[in-house]
């Protein structure tokens, strides 16, 4: 099934810090949907804000970018420190990037530090409305090819 309009409406109210309209949305979806499209929303959402953040004219950032970005999320809170497993989050971007191997960790950890490390980047970058739904467009397309 391809990801649905609920689903982005979703995430976007995460994205936009609406805690409220967030878990009202997500309270609406079913297990199923949650652990399938919703997830693979979440992860082509993690996907396209890497690239934006972390991909240069087709060239990687270097490992040391990503280690002081993760320190810096970190670092946010205290709660954030026990919250985030930096090799966790490290290994996910540095794996996008193709400078490391593919995380070993449960799944429910790995789409924990997605959705932090996604709502940091996205954040980070300050969109404005459009541009925020611009990137969800293209956190769908995706999204929806890692469904396929």
């Amino acid at each position: 099934m391809p990801v649905t309009d609920l689903q982005v409406a979703t995430l976007r109210a995460l994205l936009k810090g609406q805690s409220e309209e967030h878990k009202r949305l997500a309270d609406q979806l079913t297990p199923d949907e949650a652990n399938s499209e919703y997830a693979a929303l979440v992860a082509g959402a993690f996907i396209e804000a890497v690239e934006r953040r972390f991909l240069k004219d087709g060239n990687a950032a270097e490992e040391t970018e990503v280690i002081d970005f993760v320190a810096e999320v970190r670092q946010t809170d205290v709660d954030m420190a026990n919250v985030i497993d930096p090799s966790i989050s490290e290994g996910l971007i540095l794996f996008l990037l193709r400078r490391g191997d593919k995380v070993d960790a449960d799944k429910n950890k790995v789409f924990g530090h997605q959705m932090v490390l996604l709502s940091f980047l996205v954040g980070q970058a300050h969109y404005a409305d459009e541009e925020l739904d611009a990137f969800l467009i293209e956190a769908r397309n995706l999204a929806d090819q890692l469904l396929a």
